[in-house]
């Protein structure tokens, strides 16, 4: 059931007894159904400079907050990869999604190769960029695995819950432009307080690094096989330097993933959608529009 939001294309699903909030663009429209998902720690505020390319070429375009973040509701879950799974494919079958177009970032990376590698034949083309795809502890600098160690270890929960380092310090430093005062506000919006940054926590505790936890590690080794031996379009964003993409993981996408184009955006680190969001968003219209 939607629950319309006084927010013109603002929508709430119900999942496993909690609100998923969704902007949607163009949901009368018959092409195919394009599927953003966010990662950590943002929401549907990402994708926002993006999606306006692809909102009038006759697809419906969906873009989610995962459980817990955005404006969707925080219930009182573990936030474990598989959590947030189940609900993204809940939501996915509740909107009757059907042959879609997947837009990815981060750990949205992660949740949308794997409802790939579980449903191939409900996806007609993949877009991803600074995602998962490799345990980070191949391709890390040695500071950046030490930073990750110490936000896994003992004291990881008050640095990301109690300090709020990934929003306060981490999500800046990964766009390579400054963030407006307004734009670091909307990130940090659904995340005031404490509590509510739990999900920053357990998706970090998730990372595949040097095969732990065993579970991702697993889920990421398969679904990077997946991608492998895929022949639906692919097109990938990556960034110079770039974090969880640099150029030794760039490479092995070159070879290795078929039937894929790779766009340069310039100069990025992470969050790449804040720093070339007008390249990003006409070479998806253009993608998009060649693939009809």
């Amino acid at each position: 059931m939607t629950q319309k939001n006084q927010e013109t294309n603002s929508n709430y699903y119900e999942v496993y007894g909690s609100k998923m909030h969704v902007l949607e663009y163009g949901k009368e429209e018959k092409g195919n159904p394009i599927l953003f998902l966010h990662g950590n720690p943002s929401n549907s505020f990402l994708w926002r400079n993006i999606t306006p390319y692809v909102q009038k070429i006759g697809h419906h375009v969906i873009v989610p907050d995962l459980i817990g973040m955005g404006k969707s509701d925080k219930p009182a879950i573990d936030y474990t990869f598989m959590e947030q799974y189940a609900y993204i494919e809940n939501l996915i079958e509740q909107m009757k999604l059907k042959n879609i177009i997947l837009v990815l970032h981060d750990w949205g990376s992660g949740l949308g190769f794997h409802y790939f590698a579980n449903h191939k034949d409900n996806i007609k083309a993949i877009v991803f960029m600074e995602g998962i795809i490799q345990d980070i502890g191949t391709f890390f600098p040695k500071e950046n695995i030490d930073f990750f160690n110490k936000l896994r270890g003992p004291g990881g929960y008050k640095m990301i819950a109690e300090d709020n380092i990934f929003l306060n310090n981490v999500l800046p430093t990964w766009v390579s432009r400054d963030l407006t005062q307004e734009e670091l506000d909307a990130y940090k919006a659904p995340f005031q307080t404490i509590e509510s940054r739990k999900p920053i926590w357990k998706f970090v505790s998730q990372v595949p690094l040097h095969g732990k936890p065993e579970l991702t590690a697993s889920i990421v080794k398969n679904y990077r096989e997946a991608l492998q031996n895929s022949k639906i379009p692919k097109l990938f964003f990556y960034a110079e330097p770039g974090a969880f993409m640099p150029k030794s993981v760039r490479d092995w996408i070159l070879n290795n993933i078929p039937k894929l184009k790779a766009v340069n955006i310039g100069k990025g680190v992470h969050f790449i959608q804040e720093d070339n969001p007008e390249l990003i968003g006409s070479t998806l219209k253009e993608w998009i529009t060649e693939l009809d």
